[in-house]
C-alpha cells in the first residue's frame, strides 16, 4: 500500500513538471488556444510564421496569428494598449531602443521571465544579447534572438592595391592606414556617421554608453569623448573620412559610394551582410570582415552590440505558459535557430546553435571567409548594455544637439559634452 501511494505521489508530481518547452504544452494539447503576436520586421515575422506553423502541427488546438505593423505604429499602439490595460496583444517584438519606454510608471505591462527560465537556459544564452537590453532592475522581460557584434568590413581588393595590410589591430594603425590609402589612392578611406548608432556600437566596446549602470546619464564618459574626438579627428585633423551619405551606414546614398568604390572600409553588425548583399551585388566577392581594432593602450573589445529584438510576453495575455512554450520551441531550438539563420542571416543568442555546422559555410559575397568564425570569436566580448526609461529621449538628444554639432564642426567637443550631459539630465527630470 506504501507503495502504491509513493507511485500516486510521483505520478501527481510528474503531470505538474513543465514539459521540454514549457509549462504551456499541456494547455496548449487540451484547451483551444489562441495567441496574438505583434512585430515590426517583415523577415522576422516571416521566420516566426514558419516556426509558429511548426508549432501547430504539435499542438493542433493552438492557433498564432501574427501581424505586422510599420515600426513606429506597432511601438506606439503596444504602449497604449498596455496602459489602458486592454487591446494588447499576447505576445511583441520590441526593439532594443523601444523598451526603455515600456519601463515608465508603475508597471512595465510584461510578465517577468525570471520564473520561467532554467539555471540551464540561462547558462546557455549569451547574456548581453539575449537579455540585458531587454532587463530592467533586475527584472528579464525579453528575449532577444539575434547575437549583433559589430565589425569592419573592408574591399580586400582595394586596400591590396594601396598596400595596406589586414587585419588592423589598433585604431591607431586605422588612421594610419587610412591616411595612406587617401595618399595612395586620393579617395576616403571611410564615411562617418553622425547618428546615435554610429558612436554608440564604438563607444560600447569599452562598457561606455549613454547611461551608467544607475541609468544616469553617462555619454561624457572618457571613452565617450575618446571615440567622438576619434571620427572628428577622421574627418578634420587626419582627413581620411567624410561624413556618411545619408548620416549613416544603412543608406541608399552609402550603398551607392560603397558600390562605386569611394570608401574602402564599412561597419556593421551581422544582420548588415545581408543588406550588403542586396546592395552591393556588383562588389561580391571583393569584401572581407575582420574585428573591430582596440586602442594601442589596449582599451576597448574587438566589438560592440547594433541592435537587436527582443520578443515579450504581455501581462494581458490569457495564456501566458502557452506564450512562453511557443517562444522557446522558437529560440531554443537550433533546427528553428538554422530556420532564421537561413531567412535573413541571423547568429543566435541561443550557445548550442552556434555548434552547428550550417553557420560555419564560406560566404563566396566575403571571398569565401567564414562570417559564422569572426561572430563566434567575439560572441563573448560583447560588452554589457546599460538601459534607461529614458533611453529615446536622451539618446535622440545627443545625436542632434552633441553629435551632429561637433561632426559638423559647430561647437568644440568639450563644450557638447558639458552642455549635452547637463540639458540631458533636465530632459529626464522633465518626465
Amino acid at each position: 500500500m506504501r507503495y502504491i501511494t509513493y507511485l500516486a505521489i510521483l505520478l501527481a508530481l510528474l503531470l505538474m513538471v513543465p514539459s521540454a518547452f514549457g509549462g504551456g504544452a499541456q494547455e496548449a494539447d487540451t484547451d483551444e488556444v489562441e495567441l496574438l503576436f505583434w512585430g515590426f520586421a517583415d523577415n522576422r515575422n516571416q521566420w516566426y510564421r514558419d516556426v509558429a506553423d511548426l508549432y501547430e502541427e504539435m499542438h493542433p488546438n493552438v492557433t498564432i496569428t501574427i501581424e505586422t505593423y510599420p515600426y513606429d505604429e506597432m511601438h506606439d499602439q503596444l504602449q497604449t494598449a498596455l496602459v489602458a490595460g486592454t487591446g494588447a496583444p499576447d505576445i511583441a517584438d520590441v526593439e532594443i531602443s523601444r523598451f526603455s519606454v515600456f519601463t515608465r510608471g508603475a508597471r512595465v505591462g510584461f510578465v517577468p521571465l525570471n520564473d520561467y527560465l532554467t539555471d540551464d537556459q540561462l547558462a546557455n544564452l549569451n547574456a548581453s544579447a539575449a537579455l540585458d537590453p531587454w532587463t530592467w532592475d533586475g527584472v528579464r522581460y525579453g528575449i532577444g534572438n539575434e547575437l549583433n557584434p559589430g565589425a569592419l568590413y573592408y574591399r580586400w581588393d582595394l586596400l591590396e592595391e594601396a598596400g595596406i595590410e589586414t587585419p588592423i589591430e589598433t585604431w591607431e594603425e586605422f588612421t594610419e592606414a587610412g591616411q595612406r590609402y587617401v595618399e595612395e589612392t586620393g579617395n576616403y578611406f571611410l564615411s562617418v556617421p553622425n547618428v546615435t548608432w554610429g558612436w554608440w556600437w564604438m563607444v560600447a566596446q569599452a562598457e561606455g554608453g549613454f547611461f551608467d549602470e544607475t541609468g544616469d546619464v553617462n555619454f561624457d564618459n572618457e571613452f565617450g569623448q575618446r571615440v567622438l574626438q576619434m571620427f572628428y579627428d577622421w574627418v578634420y585633423v587626419d582627413e581620411i573620412a567624410t561624413l556618411a551619405p545619408g548620416g549613416e551606414y544603412d543608406s541608399p546614398g552609402q550603398y551607392a559610394a560603397l558600390d562605386a568604390g569611394e570608401f574602402a572600409v564599412t561597419m556593421g553588425a551581422p544582420w548588415f551582410q545581408g543588406f550588403m548583399k542586396d546592395n552591393l551585388e556588383e562588389t561580391a566577392g571583393l569584401w572581407e570582415m575582420q574585428e573591430f581594432p582596440i586602442y594601442a593602450d589596449g582599451r576597448g573589445s574587438r566589438t560592440g552590440q547594433w541592435g537587436g529584438t527582443g520578443t515579450m510576453i504581455t501581462e494581458q495575455s490569457d495564456h501566458p505558459d502557452v506564450a512562453w512554450d511557443f517562444i522557446q520551441f522558437a529560440n531554443f531550438d537550433v533546427d528553428n535557430l538554422m530556420l532564421a539563420f537561413d531567412r535573413f542571416n541571423l547568429y543566435p543568442t541561443w550557445v548550442p546553435a552556434l555548434e552547428d555546422d550550417r553557420i560555419y559555410e564560406p560566404d563566396p559575397f566575403f571571398n569565401d571567409q567564414r562570417p559564422g568564425e569572426y561572430v563566434e570569436r567575439v560572441a563573448g566580448d560583447i560588452p554589457t548594455f546599460y538601459n534607461s526609461p529614458y533611453w529615446p529621449e536622451v539618446t535622440d538628444y545627443f545625436e542632434d544637439f552633441v553629435m551632429d554639432r561637433v561632426l559638423q564642426d559647430e561647437i568644440s567637443l568639450e563644450e557638447a559634452m558639458r552642455v549635452g550631459v547637463e540639458e540631458a539630465r533636465d530632459l529626464m527630470e522633465d518626465f
